[in-house]
C-alpha cells in the first residue's frame, strides 16, 4: 500500500532497506481490510448504500453552502436545538473543515444534501488507516532498533500486527462512531483522523528533522481543532510540547555559541545563530498560527476567542433542566467536579452486560456519581476497558516502555502520549457522559498500543526456544481473542444504538430491530421476548429494552431505561402507531411551475387541528414542509425538489410522547410538539383548506397507509400465547394436586 505523497509520513523506500516493510504492511492490511468492511456495513446500516439519507447529516452541507455565500450563519430550521443565536443569525459549534471538503459538490447540486456523511466518514477512516500505518512503522523501528528483530518480521509478529490493526479499525470505538452518519459522529471521526495524521507527521519530524513534516504536523493539527477541538487539542498539545522541547535545546545551543563567540571563538558561529533563529521562528509559528486561525473563526461565529456560549444554544432556551445545570456549573458544561466520575466511568469494565435477546450485549447507564456533580446528561455509556481490551492492554505495555525503558529513542515519543492525554482531558471535565466520547481516548490508546505492540513482540520472540513456541501460541491466542471481543462488543453496541436507542431514530428502523429480536429468539429460544407489557399508557419507570403495547396495538414503544429530570417520557422510543390513531403515509406527484403549497393531511388532537402541507419553490429548486395550527406556522428545512415523480411522505402524530414528525422523500422534514392527551388522533388525507393562501395543483395524492403494527401484533400474539400456556400449566397443576389428594385419602 503506497499512500499519496501528501500522506506518506514514512519513507517507504529508505526504511524498506532495513527490514521487510512490505511484509509488515501486508500483515497490517490483513487486519485493516475486514475492519473497513465492517465500517461500510455499519455506515450503510446494512444496506451497502453509502448515499442513504440520514437525519442531522446535512449540517455540513448547509454550512458549505453558507461558506459559498461568504458567511458562517446557517438556517435555524436545519440546526434546530443545536443552533447558537447571535442577533438574527444562527451558528453551529461544529468546526467548518468537513464542510470545506463538501464545497465542490454542494456548489453544483442539492440532491446529495444529507447523503454525503457516510462517504465522508469512510474517507476519514482511510486517513486514519494511513496515519496508523505510518505511526506503527516508525514506532516499531524505534522499539526494534539495534536488535536482531529489526531485520525481520516473524510469524508471531504478523499475527500480532494483523490482530492489533483489526482491533484499531474494526474492534474499537470507531465502529460505534460509524453507527450513526450524523454530524456528531462525523466530527469525531475526522477529528481523530486529523489528530493521528498530525502525530504521524510530528513523529516523522522527530525521526528526520524535516521542515515539511513539521509544517504538515501543524496543518493537520489546525484541521483537527477546526473539526473537533477536544481531540484535536491533543495534536496541538503534542506539537507544543515538541516545539517547547526543541526551543529549549536551541536556546541552550545559542547560549553556548554566544559564550564561545565572546571568548574569542571564530566567526563561523554566526551562520549557525541565524539558522537557529529561523528554526525558533518556525517552531513558534507552527503552534501559534493554528491557535490564531481557530480563534478567528470562533470570533466570527460567537464573538469570543475561545469557548462556546452555551447559554445561547437553542436547547438551553427550551430546557429548564439545561439552564439549571449551567447555573450550577458557572454557566458552562465544563467543571473539574466531573473528573472523578467521568474518569471512573470510562475505565469501568462492568458497563457492558450480556442479555438474553439479540444482539446479546447491552450497554449500561451509570447510576452513581462521585460527589454531587450536576450533569447535563448521563447517557448509555461503556468503559474503554470493556470495549477495547486489547488496545488497553497494549497501551499499558507501551506506557511502561516509555516510562521505564532506558532506550532514549523510545522515551523520546513521550510528547505524543502526553498531548493525547491532554486532548482526552476535555471529556473528563464535561458534564455529559456518552459512549461516543470514548473516541476522544482513541489517539492515546492507538499511539500507546503501537508502542506496546513491538515491545510485546520483542518480549515474546526473545524467550528461550523451549519456551517460545508455547508462549507465542498463548500470546497470539490472547491477542486474537481480545481483538474479537472488542469487535463483537462495539458491533453490538453500535447496532443497538443505530437501530433502537439513538435519538430521533425512524420508527420503521426501531420496528425492524424488534422484529429481528423476535426472529432470532424463535431460532434460539421460545420466540417470546421478555419484558413486554400491555398497558393503557406509558410509565416513567422502565428498564433498557422494555417494550410497552398501548391498548390493542394502538402503539408500541421501546425504552432506553433513561430517567428524565423534567418528568417527560423521553426514555421511550416510538416503534409503531396504528393508522387509525396518528400514523399515516402516502405519496404525491408535484406538477407545478410556481411557488405554492399542497395540503397533505389534517390531524385532529384534543380539539385542535394541525394541517400539514408541502410548499414548493420551483425557482429555488426546493420544497418545504409546513405545519399550520391555530394561526401559527412551523416550517421545516428546505429539501431538494423533485417535480413530476412520486414523492413519498409520512406523518407520525404521537399524543403519548407529544411528538409530531413529518418525513418527505425519505428525509426528516418537520418536527413540532403535539398536545399530550389520551384522545384518539384523527387523520384526513389530501383535502384543500382555507389556511393556505395559494393551493397548488398536484397530479395525484395517494394514501398508502397500511398496517404499521406488524411487530406489535406479533408481540401481542406472543403475550396471548404465553398467557394460554400459563393458564394451561395452572390447570394441569390443579388437576395433579386434586388427584394426589384423592389418592392420599384412599
Amino acid at each position: 500500500m503506497r499512500p499519496p505523497r501528501l500522506l506518506r509520513f514514512a519513507d517507504f523506500s529508505r526504511d524498506g532497506t532495513a527490514v521487510n516493510h512490505r511484509q509488515w504492511t501486508r500483515a497490517a492490511l490483513i487486519g485493516v481490510i475486514p475492519g473497513l468492511m465492517l465500517h461500510v456495513w455499519m455506515l450503510s446500516a446494512g444496506s451497502w448504500n453509502l448515499f442513504r439519507w440520514s437525519r442531522q447529516s446535512d449540517f455540513y452541507d448547509v454550512q458549505a453552502r453558507a461558506l459559498i455565500d461568504g458567511t458562517f450563519a446557517m438556517n435555524q430550521q436545519v440546526l434546530g436545538i443545536e443552533s447558537f443565536a447571535r442577533g438574527d443569525q444562527h451558528f453551529m459549534y461544529f468546526g467548518p473543515v468537513p464542510a470545506l471538503l463538501r464545497l465542490p459538490i454542494v456548489a453544483v447540486t442539492r440532491q446529495l444534501d444529507g447523503r454525503m456523511s457516510a462517504v465522508s466518514m469512510l474517507a476519514s477512516l482511510v486517513v486514519t488507516v494511513l496515519a496508523l500505518l505510518a505511526l506503527g512503522w516508525r514506532l516499531r523501528r524505534r522499539v526494534m532498533a539495534n536488535t536482531d528483530l529489526d531485520a525481520k518480521v516473524s510469524a508471531f509478529e504478523s499475527v500480532a500486527v494483523a490482530s492489533t490493526f483489526f482491533c484499531l479499525i474494526g474492534g474499537s470505538s470507531l465502529i460505534y462512531a460509524s453507527s450513526r452518519t450524523w454530524v456528531y459522529h462525523e466530527a469525531i471521526l475526522w477529528g481523530v483522523a486529523f489528530t493521528l495524521a498530525s502525530l504521524a507527521a510530528l513523529l516523522r519530524w522527530l525521526d528526520q528533522r524535516s521542515v515539511s513534516a513539521l509544517v504538515w504536523a501543524s496543518v493537520f493539527a489546525l484541521l483537527a481543532i477546526m473539526t473537533r477541538p477536544s481531540v484535536g487539542g491533543g495534536a496541538l498539545a503534542a506539537l507544543s510540547l515538541v516545539a517547547a522541547q526543541e526551543l529549549v535545546r536551541i536556546w541552550r545551543s545559542t547560549q553556548n555559541a554566544s559564550h564561545s563567540t565572546t571568548s574569542g571563538a571564530p566567526d563561523e558561529h554566526d551562520d549557525a545563530l541565524v539558522s537557529r533563529r529561523g528554526g525558533s521562528a518556525l517552531l513558534i509559528a507552527v503552534v501559534v498560527l493554528p491557535v490564531l486561525m481557530y480563534s478567528s473563526v470562533n470570533w466570527l461565529k460567537f464573538r469570543r476567542l475561545l469557548g462556546v456560549p452555551f447559554d445561547q444554544q437553542g436547547y438551553t432556551l427550551l430546557s429548564q433542566q439545561r439552564r439549571d445545570m449551567l447555573e450550577a456549573n458557572g454557566g458552562t458544561l465544563f467543571n473539574p467536579n466531573f473528573v472523578p466520575t467521568n474518569l471512573v466511568t470510562y475505565l469501568r469494565p462492568d458497563l457492558v452486560g450480556l442479555d438474553a435477546t439479540f444482539p446479546f450485549i447491552e450497554p449500561t447507564r451509570p447510576e452513581t456519581t462521585i460527589g454531587s456533580p450536576v450533569y447535563d446528561l448521563i447517557d448509555l455509556t461503556s468503559g474503554v476497558t470493556a470495549t477495547m481490551p486489547l488496545l488497553v492492554l497494549l497501551a499499558l505495555i507501551g506506557t511502561w516502555a516509555v516510562v521505564r525503558r532506558p532506550d532514549p529513542t523510545v522515551r523520546a515519543v513521550w510528547p505524543l502520549q502526553a498531548g493525547c492525554v491532554l486532548g482526552a482531558g476535555a471529556v473528563l471535565v464535561i458534564g455529559y457522559l456518552a459512549n461516543r466520547y470514548q473516541s476522544d481516548f482513541f489517539p492515546l490508546l492507538a499511539v500507546s498500543a503501537l508502542i506496546g505492540l513491538p515491545v510485546t513482540v520483542h518480549w515474546q520472540t526473545g524467550r528461550r526456544a523451549t519456551e517460545s513456541a508455547v508462549s507465542r501460541t498463548v500470546g497470539g491466542s490472547i491477542l486474537v481473542g481480545l481483538a474479537a471481543v472488542g469487535c463483537l462488543v462495539n458491533l453490538a453496541l453500535g447496532y443497538s444504538y443505530q437501530r433502537a436507542y439513538g435519538p430521533s431514530t425512524h420508527p420503521d428502523v426501531v420496528s425492524s430491530y424488534v422484529e429481528m429480536q423476535r426472529r432470532v429468539d424463535r431460532i434460539l429460544g421460545d420466540g417470546v421476548l421478555g419484558d413486554v407489557s400491555q398497558a393503557a399508557t406509558l410509565t416513567d419507570d422502565s428498564a433498557l429494552g422494555d417494550l410497552a403495547i398501548i391498548g390493542d396495538c394502538e402503539g408500541l414503544y421501546l425504552s432506553d431505561g433513561g430517567k428524565s429530570a423534567d418528568g417527560a417520557l423521553t426514555m421511550w422510543r416510538l416503534v409503531e402507531r396504528s393508522t387509525t390513531n396518528g400514523s399515516v403515509r402516502g405519496s404525491i406527484v408535484l406538477d407545478v411551475d410556481q411557488r405554492a403549497a399542497a395540503p397533505l393531511v389534517h390531524v385532529t388532537n384534543a380539539g385542535s387541528r394541525i394541517t400539514v402541507a408541502l410548499e414548493v419553490d420551483n425557482s429555488g429548486g426546493v420544497m418545504t414542509a409546513l405545519a399550520l395550527a391555530d394561526g401559527a406556522v412551523t416550517r421545516g428545512p428546505a429539501l431538494p425538489l423533485r417535480v413530476g415523480t412520486s414523492v413519498a411522505w409520512e406523518v407520525f402524530a404521537d399524543p403519548i410522547l407529544g411528538r409530531f414528525e413529518v418525513f418527505v422523500d425519505g428525509r426528516f422534514a418537520l418536527f413540532t410538539e403535539l398536545l399530550i392527551s389520551d384522545d384518539v388522533v384523527g387523520v384526513t388525507v389530501g383535502r384543500n383548506v382555507d389556511e393556505l393562501d395559494e393551493v397548488m395543483a398536484v397530479a395525484s395524492i395517494v394514501d398508502d397507509s397500511a398496517s404499521f403494527t406488524g411487530a406489535c401484533e406479533g408481540l401481542f400474539a406472543d403475550l396471548a400465547r404465553l398467557d394460554d400456556t400459563d393458564a394451561s400449566a395452572s390447570v394441569d397443576t390443579a388437576a395433579s394436586s386434586t388427584l394426589m389428594f384423592l389418592a392420599g385419602d384412599g
